[in-house]
């Protein structure tokens, strides 16, 4: 189906059939969510741009904001891989620090010179925490968010082991 419209504020809805979705397994979805994923508020369903299947649970509508966590590495690899396809980005082995030529690393630091952008999607970037310990609390106090994870970057380890980090999405 060809869209005529670009959604900006508001999305439009249109039969599932339209979009050649199969109505049959969307309604399947409610009864799963309510008996097995309680924890879901919404969830929304969209196809070349036209909502298919749209509810809300547990009180929440279309107007709550949630705190998304997880599910923003996952857009976030999405969008490098469009920067990558319109040329903003060379590729993934890029390294980091040639994003950011104000920031000039200790001269010592070679390990810090070496990581990739592959290495912040696949979390195999070093850093002084321990592994699920990231101190997100005092990244969020700090004036600059980015120099903050620059400067973490590369320390305590090696590249190349996994070490889950919200901060190194935030710098992709």
């Amino acid at each position: 189906m060809q869209r005529n419209y670009w959604p900006t504020t508001e999305w439009q809805a249109v039969d599932r059939a339209t979009l050649r979705m199969d109505s049959e397994k969307l309604s399947e979805l409610e009864p799963m969510i309510k008996s097995e994923y309680s924890n879901i508020n919404g969830i929304v369903v969209v196809r070349n741009g036209y909502i298919a299947y749209e509810r809300y649970y547990n009180g929440y509508s279309p107007d709550d904001t949630h705190h998304v966590a997880s599910v923003t590495k996952s857009i976030i690899s999405a969008l490098i891989g469009i920067a990558i396809d319109a040329r903003y980005i060379k590729n993934v082995d890029q390294k980091v620090l040639d994003f950011f030529p104000e920031y000039v690393p200790d001269a010592a630091d070679r390990q810090k010179r070496e990581i990739t952008i592959r290495h912040l999607l696949t979390m195999t970037v070093p850093y002084p925490f321990e592994d699920w310990h990231e101190p997100l609390d005092k990244m969020c106090i700090q004036p600059d968010w980015v120099k903050y994870t620059l400067d973490m970057l590369g320390q305590k380890g090696s590249i190349g082991a996994f070490k889950y980090s919200a901060a190194g999405a935030h710098l992709l």
